[in-house]
């Protein structure tokens, strides 16, 4: 995911906490209050609430609204945009908590996915300056000599793609490297190409033909394995590894990001009554979930010792 991607996210996060934490730090039911002071006003009937008791993490932010008063996929919404949202909706301080360390998660997810831009950018110019797709020209064309357009300067590479691969040309749609990619078509794929590939070794400027420094004549593509065959290879694959870890380590911190959403949808779940019965310290009968006046049931079945199967059904 593109960092600029990752900002707009987080900023789209905050806002939504911003709108979200003032009421449930006060008073978490002020926008349903005014809905109940005006059917008060109309009905002469002031909706009952209730005191929340359940130990919660620094105690409650107030009276909670009853559970009948809304329908429960509300809060359970609100935290599957920001985790710990609902938690503050229900009036469980808890969510605080929550909001922090999905906040954490962003940040290290920006963090490591710029990183792995600029180690990019990096191997990227390092290719630039070591690889020449001329020279992968030369050593796929045995009369490359001859040609008009040829460069002297990689006369000691000359046939000898063509030698270990037996192509003749490497950008021939047909008959040329069946990898070949253009920067313009794929530059990705391209960059990718020039370190992992042994078709290409022969680009790098520090090419050195195996059959040269282990004295054996013999043609073996295994050889072209080895790193004195190209040190600026190895250089610029150790180069994106780094990248790439870097990715990686953005991309553990967004399935954190996922992870904490899950985690907070079955909270609020439970808390509504929603899951196993949930918290129902209140009185009163667990809330049910519906859609279309059909009621939902969650389930979660254990698969052997380290999985398990979560899921919903509706019955119509």
């Amino acid at each position: 995911m593109r960092s600029d991607h990752l900002v707009i996210l987080l900023l789209c996060g905050l806002l939504t906490v911003s709108m979200v934490v003032p009421a449930a730090a006060g008073d978490s039911g002020w926008l349903l209050r005014q809905a109940d002071l005006e059917v008060a006003r109309l009905t002469g009937e002031m909706p009952v609430y209730r005191a929340a008791t359940d130990g919660d993490v620094g105690g409650t932010s107030g009276e909670i609204s009853t559970k009948s008063e809304r329908s429960p996929a509300i809060p359970m919404l609100m935290s599957l945009v920001v985790p710990g949202s609902g938690e503050l909706l229900l009036g469980y301080n808890r969510g605080f908590i929550q909001i922090a360390l999905d906040a954490a998660a962003w940040y290290g997810g920006i963090y490591y996915s710029n990183e792995g831009d600029d180690l990019s950018d990096q191997y990227y110019a390092y290719a630039d300056e070591h690889w020449f797709e001329g020279k992968l020209d030369a050593a796929y064309d045995s009369g490359y000599l001859s040609r008009p357009d040829a460069n002297f300067d990689y006369s000691d590479v000359v046939g000898v793609g063509t030698e270990y691969f037996g192509f003749h040309i490497y950008n021939d749609p047909d008959t040329g490297l069946p990898l070949w990619v253009s920067k313009e078509d794929d530059r990705r794929e391209y960059y990718e190409n020039l370190g992992k590939w042994d078709q290409f070794v022969f680009g790098w400027d520090d090419f050195e033909d195996p059959r040269d420094f282990l004295n054996d004549p013999t043609i073996n593509i295994a050889n072209l394995k080895d790193p004195r065959t190209s040190k600026n290879r190895e250089t610029y694959r150790d180069m994106r590894k780094a990248a790439n870890d870097a990715y990686a380590k953005s991309d553990r911190f967004i399935y954190l990001n996922i992870a904490f959403r899950v985690f907070s949808v079955l909270q609020v779940a439970y808390l509504e009554g929603l899951l196993f019965g949930g918290d129902t310290s209140g009185g009163g009968e667990p809330s049910q979930l519906q859609v279309g006046s059909h009621q939902v049931n969650f389930f979660v079945e254990p698969v052997g010792y380290t999985r398990g199967v979560m899921g919903a059904t509706v019955s119509f």
